[in-house]
């Protein structure tokens, strides 16, 4: 398996802009797409500024290790703060198929996580060499709801378990939060700014 590129996460949300029209409709990706970079990047602290996030965001998470999870306002930031400490943030977004509308967003993608055996153990995946290296390959069907100036107000996120897959991978081919950063930081643009009175945006 050979190394990957990190902006392929970000690539099924830059598809869409191409063709989106709708102000709050490209708010809502827009504001996804950075989302996205921040937290892959560890920089998870901006994903909380005022015009990301609701001032109590709620998650749902039904996926291993996380089965039946609900977290809110300040409980989600403690869940971004433990996954950028143990250094699992690393996530490449594959296949995804993206769904907006005035409400918020569905996606249907595979999310390969990357990962030492140490971050398996973590996750309740037991059985794997704590220094080796690999990728939890997870498929994931997620429904953010935003609300009316494109602001996310939460998370909810479902695995289908039957296709997850862990795969070994060879040191060299391991993506590292350094990796992320120096290559999806440089793509990191400001929010438009979105007035929801008038449902235009314009560049910050």
């Amino acid at each position: 398996m050979a190394k990957k590129d990190m902006a392929v996460t970000i690539s099924a949300a830059d598809r869409l802009l191409e063709r989106l029209t709708d102000p709050l409709h490209r708010q809502i990706i827009e504001n996804y797409r950075r989302h996205a970079i921040l937290e892959v990047c560890g920089e998870w602290e901006g994903i909380f500024a005022p015009d990301m996030t609701v001032e109590v965001p709620e998650y749902y998470f039904n996926f291993t290790g996380m089965d039946g999870v609900r977290a809110v306002g300040d409980e989600v930031k403690e869940i971004y703060r433990a996954l950028s400490t143990g250094d699992a943030t690393v996530i490449l977004v594959e296949d995804e198929n993206l769904l907006v509308d005035d409400w918020g967003f569905a996606s249907y993608s595979f999310f390969n996580h990357y990962m030492r055996g140490t971050n398996l153990a973590s996750r309740g995946i037991h059985g794997y060499d704590p220094e080796g290296y690999y990728v939890l390959r997870e498929q994931f069907a997620m429904m953010w709801p935003y609300d009316g100036r494109g602001r996310m107000i939460g998370e909810h996120v479902f695995e289908n378990k039957p296709n997850q897959q862990i795969l070994e991978i060879a040191p060299e081919d391991f993506l590292t939060v350094a990796d992320a950063r120096a290559r999806l930081l440089p793509m990191l643009r400001p929010l438009p700014v979105y007035d929801p009175t008038t449902r235009q945006a314009t560049v910050g």
